[in-house]
């Protein structure tokens, strides 16, 4: 377990817990085995990762416990009694995605995101989707530093602002805030500085200057 998996079972509440993208099936074993969850369904998308999860399901003797699901997202996945779904490790363009094909996720359940890449455009596609954004923390991994968010469908209660947009709820209380911040501002300036060496879409460019400035 890393510190993406165990951030993003931090922020699981229920009893139920549906992993998409769970590749060996380390965040079902790790909630069952911690009684952060009395059920899980581990999903992956290929069924070479699924085989691997069965493995390791199997290993740590929780068959009974943890039912292993092909499928894309969470289109072969049934409500059921489901209360927690994670989806992480992957781009944000693709969590969107998976997000916006499920209804079901809009009856209550707990959403837990960890995108790898474009936070900004999944925050953005969330909020025009009716989703809100509960609150967002960061960690670190390797070399790379990501945020966490906890989800569910209700009428957002803040503005969908630029700032907003590339920094989340993010707030800089910890080490690992203050780093994501500092490198999402990284990230500003460089697609700025690219923009204005094209010598195209000006406007944009110093836009995001201004706001790779904040941090």
């Amino acid at each position: 377990m890393d510190a993406r998996l165990l951030a993003c079972a931090r922020l699981c509440k229920g009893d139920v817990l549906c992993d998409v993208g769970t590749d060996h099936g380390y965040l079902p074993c790790y909630m069952i085995e911690n009684g952060l969850c009395k059920k899980a369904f581990a999903c992956d998308v290929a069924q070479g990762p699924l085989n691997s999860a069965i493995a390791h399901i199997k290993e740590r003797c929780l068959s009974d416990k943890i039912t292993a699901v092909l499928s894309d997202g969470l289109d072969s996945v049934e409500k059921g009694d489901i209360t927690d779904v994670v989806i992480a490790g992957m781009g944000g363009e693709l969590i969107a995605q998976i997000v916006t094909r499920c209804d079901w996720l809009k009856e209550g359940i707990n959403l837990v995101l960890q995108p790898m890449t474009k936070p900004d455009i999944l925050r953005k596609k969330l909020y025009e989707s009716g989703y809100s954004v509960l609150c967002e923390s960061a960690c670190v991994s390797g070399r790379f530093v990501y945020s966490v968010m906890q989800v569910t469908f209700a009428e957002p209660g803040y503005e969908c602002s630029d700032e907003y947009l590339h920094y989340g709820f993010v707030k800089g209380r910890t080490d690992e805030e203050k780093r994501y911040l500092q490198d999402r501002a990284a990230k500003l300036r460089t697609a700025a500085q690219g923009m204005l060496r094209g010598g195209a879409d000006t406007q944009t460019a110093n836009k995001l200057l201004a706001l790779s400035r904040l941090y």
